[in-house]
């Protein structure tokens, strides 16, 4: 190591003497994996031979193996490190004239001599006509490296921003990762419950199915066959209406209704057209009614007035010019269910044996006759009946939202119609702004397929806090 001065009057050596005894044993003593530090190497003479010593004593060095670190003012031996690339340089960090003492690599520092003397309160004369007398190739040189080293300051700042941002981007990336894999997970869970509460509906129904099948092998009568029958058509219908209930079978259907409605997007009803089209028979129109025929096609058979007589699907029927339109060029017609028509088999439904089919056509003939002798006194006692609340009778929706008490209203509404008890309270309570309440009744007023009539309960009943819903009579 060469470092700091051994210059000696007693001993006739000059700090570069010094520095050169000190440098001849370095040059003695080097060696592969040695490591040599020398300070201000090449100073105390002329600076040129100072640095061509310095840099034939670097060469000197490397060649043995050694690995060298000097310090050095020198401008020449700063710029080795571009002309030979078993160099490297670094400078030492200056900020505001004062040094940071951090080493900054691949920086060629600049000496920052003036800054120094004008810190340690050299006269300003003094650092003035020094800086004049610098020459204009070492100013530029000097202006051009703080340049340099204030415009590598801002990229290293925003490299550390940028490194620091990526670890951010990675940090929520992974948090996403977690998420979506607990989204997965909940929805896994969500349809196994599904899953397991479909199941258990579909054993209680298959309990029933059981009971109604040990009843007709005991007493296979004709009205048994026909009861039972009816009571097999009950849990077939509640069984389809749970399964659209579920969540996965909601969406499709709620596609399904998307597609829908873009195809009748631009589909007019008949009485709402302002030039009323020359309707004929022969002529093919399109249902426009809300229900199962929706998009089938019509062929008119007569025309008159408001009303047109048309076959739907082989079917005649009369129907208003709201229920029809003209169809568009680009529409297509909706097709019956082929599969439903395939195991559909008798009017009575799935296949059946003669003896079955006998005794419903002899049980049906049997309650045609009995509903018309008794047909105004069964509607007398629907219409002026009373009908008093008990909890049989009654859903009890408090606390529930509006998806919940509609499904315990339409399982109670399918209880209470196989029981052949068509009037039914549903407890909502006021609640907050009465939301559940208007909900509920809004549902009842556009529901087609269970209610026949709603209105607020009687005061005996319990007033407004419940609502007195009527069943509707349904024919299979």
């Amino acid at each position: 190591a060469d470092i700091g001065d051994l210059q000696s009057v007693d001993g006739d050596l000059s700090t570069f003497s010094g520095h050169m005894l000190v440098c001849r044993e370095v040059l003695a003593n080097s060696g592969r994996n040695a490591l040599v530090l020398m300070d201000e190497v090449g100073s105390g003479t002329d600076p040129n031979q100072g640095v061509a010593i310095a840099q034939a004593l670097l060469e000197s060095l490397l060649e043995t193996g050694s690995r060298v670190a000097i310090t050095t003012h020198y401008m020449e031996l700063k710029q080795l490190a571009a002309s030979d690339d078993r160099f490297d340089v670094g400078g030492m960090q200056f900020v505001n004239g004062r040094p940071t003492y951090k080493l900054l690599p691949g920086v060629v520092g600049e000496s920052f001599a003036l800054s120094v003397a004008e810190r340690l309160n050299i006269p300003q004369k003094v650092i003035d006509r020094a800086t004049e007398l610098l020459d204009s190739e070492t100013r530029q040189m000097g202006d051009l490296i703080r340049d340099m080293e204030d415009q590598k300051a801002v990229i290293d700042k925003q490299a550390d921003e940028l490194v620091k941002k990526r670890k951010e981007l990675e940090e929520l990336e992974l948090q996403m990762k977690k998420q979506r894999e607990k989204l997965d997970r909940e929805l896994i869970f969500a349809r196994r419950n599904e899953a397991e509460k479909f199941g258990k509906k579909l054993e209680e129904k298959e309990r029933i199915l059981e009971d109604i099948l040990g009843k007709l092998k005991s007493d296979p009568s004709r009205k048994l066959v026909a009861k039972s029958w009816d009571e097999i058509k009950y849990v077939r219908r509640d069984v389809l209406t749970e399964a659209e209930n579920i969540p996965s079978v909601l969406r499709k259907k709620k596609q399904a209704a998307a597609v829908d409605a873009e195809n009748f997007a631009d589909v007019v009803p008949l009485a709402e057209m302002r030039v009323k089209p020359d309707i004929k028979p022969g002529d093919t129109l399109i249902v426009c009614k809300n229900g199962a025929l929706k998009g089938a096609e019509a062929k008119v058979v007569n025309t008159g007035g408001r009303r047109v007589d048309v076959t739907v699907r082989g079917m005649p029927m009369t129907m208003k010019l709201t229920e029809l339109a003209l169809a568009p060029k680009s529409f297509k017609p909706k097709e019956p269910n082929t599969a439903q028509t395939k195991n559909k088999g008798t009017r009575f439904g799935p296949k059946m044996s003669k003896m079955a089919l006998k005794a419903l056509a002899d049980e049906e003939a049997d309650a045609l006759n009995r509903r018309n002798t008794n047909k105004n006194e069964a509607d007398s006692k629907k219409s002026n009946g009373p009908v008093m609340r008990l909890s049989s009778n009654t859903v009890d929706c408090l606390g529930c939202n509006f998806e919940e008490a509609r499904r315990k209203c339409e399982d109670k509404f399918s209880k209470v119609m196989m029981s052949k008890n068509n009037v039914v309270f549903i407890l909502h309570g006021h609640g907050t702004q009465g939301v559940l309440k208007q909900k509920i009744r809004d549902w009842l007023k556009r529901d087609k397929q269970w209610v026949e009539s709603a209105r607020p309960a009687d005061a005996s009943d319990g007033g407004d806090a419940l609502t007195r819903v009527e069943l509707k009579k349904i024919q299979f």
